[in-house]
């Protein structure tokens, strides 16, 4: 690449400084993900991403000595991922192009357990510290031996400190630090007192600039501040924000890096940035400058274009299985299977049986291995040896709740039941964790039938997978008739080497697993977990991979479930794909929907922040979405859910003082001066009803028509910014007839009606005609009960799409004698300043026998109404814009405005904090 050449984003340009030899970070690290059997078009947008992350991120604004950066010298921005979509891959490739260009020092936040962050650190260490020569071109934080050091504790004082002499030379000859930092306040504030006790000084008396990137993983764990939402937070964990913030500024200073030469980006990562996104703007850590949205490979997608995946030549096998599979593209394959009805231990059992089958398939598809049980007695010369001739890991999760009794208790019920009948007792499980063949052969024998059936289930989602993705061979399942052959490999290998492991906080759960072969007094094992069913909670619904997961038994339930903690739970996705006809998922059927659920609105912020990405906004004001059942997250106190849907009768209270109603006035007595349906006196003197009937674009603009002398939000207000975002979900762009759907005037120190003013009704009314030519992810309808818009049958609900009644409401005050509706007789109604106390009037029958006002145009037509159980209009009705004319002081009239809205339209709920209008 020419260094003097302009950046492939942005228009800032980034100069590209050699580093010291032509070995480069990123060339050492590509070279890494090559090995880890990366391909190279996925290895080809890890970079791509890690660049636009990096120079339009990190860089956008420049280098720092160029001067644009902001005066608190401090830059924030967020990376998101897919739960077990290798997000890992990415903070290194974008550490290893930010040390390209010269950054002085990359922390990795890694983990809030040890384990998490011994796993960073390894990977760290293996993939991104690969250079020649490591030692003369950068500083390791903690150093590599510690390693080697860890299963006898660490030494915090120690740990993260580098020597005043080894800093000053790291500085003089421009070799950057890198570290990985456990995010637990005591590691933080070690961290923190060894950059300004002896960094920086090192730096300043140098008269460098230092750049300091933070890369958080799991940056929803424990780095959102907030006063305490639902889940419950530690003193410690509270502290953990600020404590990260320490590591750039000083306490004295608050609000901007702790020396002038000093530079710092905090770049969060994560899955789940329901709460990053939610927080106060205000706090230190929330992701003010910049936002991106990282891509996986799938079955659809063009790697030239940001899109929430990108299609790869290497098929199903490389592809990432998440949500789309489990719950969209594979619906009909059975990959989930509904417990709703089946007894406890019967489902326990029969997942069990279908881990075993799976395991066992597994291996007649690779025969050049050995078996699980033969793995474990080998001894191989080599890891290359071990790795190439042992079983591979097979996994099972099981995940019953957050308890860590119920774990244990799972646990001993499998091994009971593996024991068999006359086994001996487990009072606990320190005899071994072992599957016992006995019970497993007695129940073969038994239920044959319920084993057998999982010959028959993987077959058919073998064919499904393979019609699905036109695969070039077929994925070989056994015949019922090769069950004996079947039985006896499961008996031989598979249970023989099953193990139960309880991985939670308790003291006697196990320890972390392993999936690489171990060298063990000079000779090579195969990994310690290469058949194990795993019993588990919060503990396993972050940071930790399952190799091998075919099997997850999900029982776990809540009274309020929260989104961003439940999809860190689907431990199931990943890369999966060259075994995906063989994984299941046990759940109910209200888990599951919950599941789908959580993908739409995933879909739909991703969607919108790849839009933001593609149109140059680096950092979108994003709109975060729950459910009627759910909450986004549980860890902002103040959140609170706002629906689009502003109900099926809302009214604008709000009018204009007297005699500053002009111009609505002039709109009415526009509008009624085309033809009105007869009607019999009594009906008469309550209004009338235009002839012809309206669309939604046109009930829309009619709406839009409407002006008041102190309400109008104006194009670039919060109001407006809430329906940009529902633009980018629905994939509307500026040459889109409904585009833009939000249409408010700009008036000076404008009155907040909120959700209920005309301009923000007009706006929905548009999104309805739009959403009828497209699925929009995150949207269900306003049905009884809702049903997800990607679900629906789009021809059906244009079908069904309301024309609206346009009525004029009258009352009994005298006739208006001036203005526009000369000859009007005003209604009566109670006043508080400018807007009516109370909405809809002549709910009680008292005018002479009449329905509420809501319901004028079916009483003033004669016709029954068609209303739901709750009383709103059924879909397919006709729905009704009724101006009301209200009589004020001294003769005048000012109009009021209620609708009544059909049910069958778009809806979402957004997560809005409390202090946001």
């Amino acid at each position: 690449m020419n260094d003097d050449a302009a950046p492939r984003f942005g228009t800032s340009k980034v100069r590209r400084v050699p580093p010291p030899t032509d070995e480069t970070w990123w060339d050492a690290y590509s070279q890494a993900l090559r090995r880890s059997g990366i391909a190279r078009t996925s290895r080809d947008v890890i970079s791509d991403d890690a660049e636009y992350v990096v120079r339009k991120g990190i860089l956008g604004v420049g280098m720092p000595e160029e001067g644009r950066w902001p005066s608190s010298r401090e830059r924030l921005g967020l990376v998101m991922g897919a739960v077990q979509s290798g997000k890992t891959a990415s903070m290194l490739a974008v550490a290893a192009k930010a040390l390209d260009l010269q950054t002085s020092a990359v922390l990795i936040l890694a983990g809030t357990r040890t384990a998490l962050w011994r796993q960073t650190f390894e990977r760290t260490v293996e993939q991104l510290d690969t250079l020649s020569r490591p030692t003369g071109r950068r500083v390791m934080i903690p150093p590599r031996s510690v390693l080697d050091d860890l299963t006898s504790g660490t030494d915090l004082s120690t740990l993260y400190s580098v020597t005043a002499q080894r800093a000053r030379r790291a500085v003089e000859r421009n070799q950057p630090f890198v570290g990985v930092v456990m995010k637990n306040v005591a590691h933080l504030e070690r961290m923190a007192r060894t950059l300004h006790s002896t960094i920086y000084p090192a730096a300043e008396t140098a008269g460098r600039q230092f750049h300091l990137l933070v890369i958080d993983d799991e940056a929803d764990d424990s780095s959102v501040m907030d006063s305490g939402g639902a889940v419950e937070v530690t003193l410690e964990q509270r502290q953990i924000p600020r404590r990260i913030v320490d590591l750039w500024e000083s306490r004295s200073t608050r609000g901007e890096t702790s020396s002038p030469n000093l530079f710092a980006t905090y770049l969060a990562y994560t899955a789940t940035p329901q709460a990053n996104f939610l927080q106060d703007p205000d706090n230190p850590l929330a992701p003010r400058d910049f936002v991106v949205s990282l891509r996986t490979p799938g079955a659809e997608g063009d790697p030239s274009v940001r899109s929430p995946s990108y299609r790869v030549p290497e098929g199903v096998d490389a592809w990432y299985t998440g949500a789309e599979m489990y719950y969209r593209t594979l619906v009909g394959t059975h990959l989930c299977q509904t417990i709703d009805g089946r007894a406890a231990d019967e489902v326990l059992k029969d997942s069990i049986r279908a881990y075993l089958i799976a395991t066992a398939i597994r291996h007649l598809r690779d025969p050049t291995r050995l078996g699980p049980a033969s793995s474990r007695t080998e001894v191989f010369a080599d890891r290359e040896e071990a790795t190439k001739r042992a079983a591979k890991p097979a996994s099972m999760l099981i995940h019953p709740g957050a308890g860590t009794d119920q774990h244990f208790a799972v646990a001993k019920a499998i091994m009971r039941w593996s024991a068999g009948e006359d086994g001996p007792d487990i009072p606990d499980l320190r005899g071994g964790r072992t599957l016992r063949v006995a019970g497993i052969e007695s129940d073969m024998d038994q239920n044959e039938e319920r084993w057998l059936f999982w010959f028959s289930s993987y077959e058919r989602s073998a064919s499904d997978i393979e019609a699905e993705f036109q695969l070039p061979e077929p994925r070989r399942v056994p015949a019922r008739s090769e069950w004996r052959d079947i039985r006896r490999l499961i008996l031989d290998e598979v249970v023989p080497a099953t193990e139960v492991a309880v991985i939670n906080s308790d003291e006697n759960a196990d320890d972390r697993p392993g999936f690489s072969p171990v060298e063990v007094d000079g000779a090579w094992r195969a990994a310690p977990n290469l058949s194990t069913i795993f019993v588990s909670g919060n503990v396993m619904s972050r940071g930790l991979t399952l190799e091998g997961l075919t099997t997850t038994l999900f029982t776990r339930s809540s009274d309020d479930p929260l989104a961003d903690t439940q999809m860190q739970m689907q431990r199931w996705f990943g890369y999966r794909g060259s075994y995906l006809d063989l994984c299941r998922v046990f759940l109910t059927s209200s888990q599951l929907h919950l599941f789908k659920s959580y993908h739409e609105n995933d879909e739909a912020l991703r969607r919108e922040i790849l839009d933001a990405m593609t149109s140059g906004t680096t950092a979108p004001d994003v709109t975060v979405l729950q459910g009627r059942t759910f909450r986004a997250t549980g860890k902002i106190s103040d959140a609170r859910g706002v629906r689009l849907w502003p109900g099926p009768k809302p009214f604008i209270r709000h009018m204009n003082p007297p005699g500053q109603d002009e111009h609505n006035l002039r709109v009415v007595s526009e509008l009624f001066s085309e033809p009105t349906h007869p009607t019999d006196r009594r009906m008469a003197r309550r209004g009338r009803l235009l002839t012809r009937t309206l669309d939604l674009a046109e009930a829309a603009s009619l709406l839009d028509r409407l002006r008041y002398v102190d309400h109008g939000p104006g194009p670039e207000s919060a109001e407006a910014a809430r329906w940009k975002s529902v633009e980018r979900h629905a994939g509307l762009t500026a040459a889109s007839e409904f585009a833009p759907l939000y249409r408010s005037p700009l008036v000076p120190e404008s009155t907040d009606l909120g959700t209920l003013s005309v301009y923000s009704i007009a706006a929905y009314l548009r999104l309805w005609a739009a959403a009828l030519e497209r699925r929009i992810p995150g949207m269900v309808t306003t049905d009884e009960p809702p049903v997800s818009w990607s679900l629906i049958d789009l021809d059906v609900r244009s079908e069904q799409q309301p024309r609206f009644r346009v009525g004029l409401r009258m009352g009994t005050f005298e006739p208006l004698t001036t203005g526009p509706l000369a000859g009007v007789r005003p209604m009566d109604r109670e006043l508080v300043g400018n807007d009516l106390k109370a909405t809809w009037g002549s709910r009680n029958r008292a005018e002479g026998g009449l329905r509420g006002d809501e319901l004028f145009d079916y009483e003033l037509l004669g016709e029954q109404p068609r209303l739901t159980g709750s009383g709103a209009r059924s879909p397919g009705s006709d729905g009704l814009i009724l101006f009301h004319v209200i009589g004020r002081p001294g003769g005048q009239a000012t109009i009021a405005v209620g609708l009544g809205l059909p049910l069958g339209g778009p809806d979402h709920v957004q997560a809005r904090r409390n202090d946001d209008n």
